[in-house]
């Protein structure tokens, strides 16, 4: 079996509650060995964990952040160098951009073959202007698009994109993020929301990090306007980030007084999803859309902007309600349609519902990350073998 190197910046890794060390512990089962590199500062003394005989995880514990990319290379190289087989190795990196230029850098000085993960959506228009960092990273990408053997992605219209780029179709992989749509479609809630907010009569949910890209202001926006007509209808949004502060000023300047309510993280969102009428996600960009999915599978109706999943399992009118992305006016038409026709709401969940049914299983999932990372191997390698079964 093929051993993996992971470059990663996903410091909840380290949590051993986390979804993605839960995640990570599956998928090292699917390979000999996975060997996990995380950035991360010297201060805050995380520790190398062997988590079992398949993964291990190594913290770079960086001076700065400078020196995250040197410390990762120099880590992850001699991880490599020292193993007896290094020819049966296989690098994957969280992203195309910095973790991937490094895995390519450590790949070409070893001949190890590369494997892209791309988790966002870098042709959209939004992320490109969203910085000029974005544009650089952009034609960092697609030059390591060129020299890499696999290509994870998590959504149909990425997949597109790379296709086009000139990425062989054998090196492609459309892998979605996996989402447990039995536990959301039978989770009891906990609590309800219109118990705790009895002035309200429709409950408006959007969950995600509180980002500039997440364009909470947006919604906030055209909230304000589905006030005039919905006078009894209160947004809810659920998340942590640097735009807490600007997202409580902007609701106080437009005098929505209590009825913009921003929450915390949650780590379990099930009595959120369950006992609002509507979720939202006025994202301007979005590589897939995690937290539709589990609205659509609680029975929430859900009104997206044409970004991730949109066209893909929302689609306008039948499962959802797509509107353009910074189309503040279709958005506040599109809530208050949903707001005020029940029997429209009523169908889209039902349709979403049996949308969701269609995602990926977990050993379906697992069995996709297996073979992207057996088909880049071999695209490389192609008369090795990557199972003990097919080497006999």
């Amino acid at each position: 079996m093929i051993k993996l190197l992971m470059i990663s910046t996903d410091r909840t890794i380290f949590d051993q509650n986390s979804a993605v060390r839960s995640r990570l512990a599956e998928q090292s089962k699917l390979v000999g060995e996975l060997h996990v590199v995380v950035f991360t500062p010297t201060g805050e003394k995380f520790k190398e964990l062997h988590i079992s005989k398949h993964l291990t995880i190594y913290p770079t514990c960086s001076t700065s952040k400078w020196s995250y990319l040197p410390d990762a290379y120099k880590l992850g190289r001699s991880i490599i160098v020292h193993d007896e087989h290094p020819e049966k190795w296989l690098i994957t990196t969280q992203d195309p951009f910095e973790t991937g230029a490094l895995g390519f850098l450590i790949g070409r000085s070893l001949r190890v073959p590369l494997h892209l993960q791309i988790h966002t959506d870098p042709w959209s228009i939004a992320w490109k202007e969203e910085r000029l960092m974005n544009r650089m990273r952009f034609v960092l990408m697609m030059f390591l698009l060129r020299r890499a053997a696999g290509v994870r992605v998590v959504s149909a219209r990425v997949e597109k994109s790379v296709l086009h780029a000139g990425v062989p179709r054998v090196c492609v992989t459309r892998i979605p993020i996996y989402t447990d749509v039995t536990y959301w479609g039978t989770a009891v809630p906990a609590f309800d929301l219109h118990a705790s907010y009895r002035m309200f009569s429709k409950i408006v949910l959007s969950i995600g990090r509180l980002q500039p890209e997440k364009n909470f202001n947006g919604l906030i926006r055209a909230f304000a306007r589905v006030r005039r007509i919905h006078t009894d209808a209160l947004l809810i949004i659920v998340g942590s980030g640097p735009e807490r502060e600007r997202l409580i000023s902007l609701a106080r300047s437009l005098e929505l007084g209590d009825a913009v309510i921003i929450l915390p993280w949650a780590r379990d969102v099930a009595s959120y999803y369950k006992t609002s009428d509507l979720y939202v996600q006025p994202s301007f960009y979005e590589g897939w859309g995690l937290s539709v999915v589990e609205a659509m599978a609680s029975g929430l109706p859900v009104v997206v902007t044409d970004v991730g999943l949109a066209g893909e399992l929302v689609h306008n009118n039948q499962t959802g309600i797509i509107v353009p992305v910074l189309d503040e006016q279709a958005l506040v038409d599109a809530m208050v349609l949903l707001l005020t026709d029940d029997t429209l709401r009523a169908s889209l969940t039902v349709a979403a519902r049996e949308e969701v049914r269609t995602c990926q299983s977990k050993a379906e999932t697992l069995l996709a990350y297996q073979s992207s990372w057996n088909n880049a191997y071999l695209y490389v390698h192609p008369k090795k073998t990557t199972t003990k079964k097919a080497k006999k």
